[in-house]
């Protein structure tokens, strides 16, 4: 069991973050609300190092994180990264990053989680492929599920308040850009570290980052239902002593799979192939 952060997770939580930002926010072109914010990045939440061995888990992948300027949000997406690296750096001493690093591995279990997110994914996951952590304590136990058996991360480390990135754009950057290299270094050792049963990712500006990096080969596109909204892409992924299923789906907002129905004819959809990927 890993009881601190790697060296490949501290790497980029210690880069010059305003630099970074500055110069992404170039290269992938944003503006207005979609610019990204020069504070601490976002590396990933989740039980990757005090994960139990024998629990499955799915590494759930988005675009970038979301930035509040909420009381909760400021706190532990802002301030504590920013005195636990202040510390670090000023010490060297990786200890001084231990309430950071426990607030990730904890952060389903946390008030300060983003529970309208998250829930919506505790919930789909605890309905159709965790059923026992999702009884739990009454039933329903969104939070549960995730705790046990989700890893989540971000293609781009770095906060904006929304995501409005071109994904050609985002894919070029992922192969040339100095911060986005070393953070797609972190995700292939968290790939390797926790073994997920599959990847799910959520928003199509994804999918062609994951297709040319990551997956052996363009994915196949079907369709379980009757509206775009259920359209996915599934494939399989390789990454060192890792190998397994992609599922790729939408947005779950207007746009995507935002009925109960829908999630349920992805669900059964993906159970149907993702054995044979």
């Amino acid at each position: 069991m890993i009881t601190m952060f790697t060296q490949t997770a501290i790497n980029v939580l210690c880069r010059d973050h305003a630099d970074d930002v500055e110069r992404l926010n170039q290269v992938l072109s944003t503006t207005g609300t979609g610019t990204l914010v020069p504070i601490p990045p976002h590396t990933y939440v989740g039980r990757v190092g005090s994960r139990q061995p024998d629990e499955p888990c799915v590494l759930l992948l988005g675009i970038n994180p979301m930035y509040s300027e909420r009381t909760e949000h400021q706190e532990v997406n802002v301030h504590l990264p920013q005195r636990c690296l202040a510390a670090y750096e000023a010490s060297g001493d990786v200890e001084d990053l231990r309430d950071l690093y426990e607030f990730q591995e904890g952060y389903f279990l946390r008030e300060e989680r983003n529970k309208r997110h998250f829930s919506k994914f505790g919930n789909w996951f605890g309905r159709h492929w965790f059923l026992e952590a999702y009884g739990q304590h009454g039933g329903g136990n969104a939070q549960n599920v995730l705790d046990k058996h989700v890893v989540e991360m971000d293609v781009l480390q770095y906060f904006s308040r929304t995501a409005s990135i071109d994904g050609d754009c985002l894919l070029e950057a992922v192969r040339t850009d100095p911060a986005l290299m070393a953070h797609w270094r972190l995700l292939e050792e968290v790939l390797q570290t926790v073994k997920p049963q599959w990847i799910q990712v959520h928003g199509k500006t994804c999918w062609k980052v994951m297709e040319a990096l990551l997956m052996d080969g363009n994915g196949t596109k079907i369709n379980p239902g009757d509206t775009t909204k259920t359209e996915i892409i599934v494939g399989k992924a390789s990454v060192g002593n890792w190998n397994g299923p992609v599922l790729m789906h939408k947005f779950l907002g207007m746009s995507g799979p935002q009925k109960n129905t829908d999630k349920a004819l992805i669900a059964e959809a993906w159970d149907n192939i993702r054995h044979t990927l």
